[in-house]
């Protein structure tokens, strides 16, 4: 069994901020966003780019009409929408 499939261990470093998790090499995401959710005892990173399959047409347009665009006369940015909504539905979910 490889270390990976194991596990390994990783630095945990606070802040007033929080708490970040350095990621060993092996471990990390491409990009700069992770969904972050509880199972029981554990916690689960995964790549943002997942919760992307989760937005509808319809749900891009309502989150646009709610004033997470450029304005009606710019172009639609999608993945900006996209990267708004997630961090719209995260503060909701965290309470924040």
């Amino acid at each position: 069994m490889n270390d990976m499939a194991k596990g390994m261990w990783a630095k945990v470093t606070s802040s007033a901020l929080g708490q970040s998790v350095e990621l060993p090499e092996g471990f990390r995401f491409d990009g700069d966003e992770v969904r972050i959710t509880r199972e029981g005892d554990r916690i689960v990173l995964e790549p943002a780019e997942d919760m992307a399959i989760e937005w509808s047409d319809e749900e891009l347009h309502r989150l646009a009409q709610a004033g997470l665009d450029s304005g009606s006369d710019a172009p639609w940015d999608g993945e900006a929408i996209k990267r708004a909504g997630r961090q719209r539905l995260l503060t909701r979910r965290n309470g924040h």
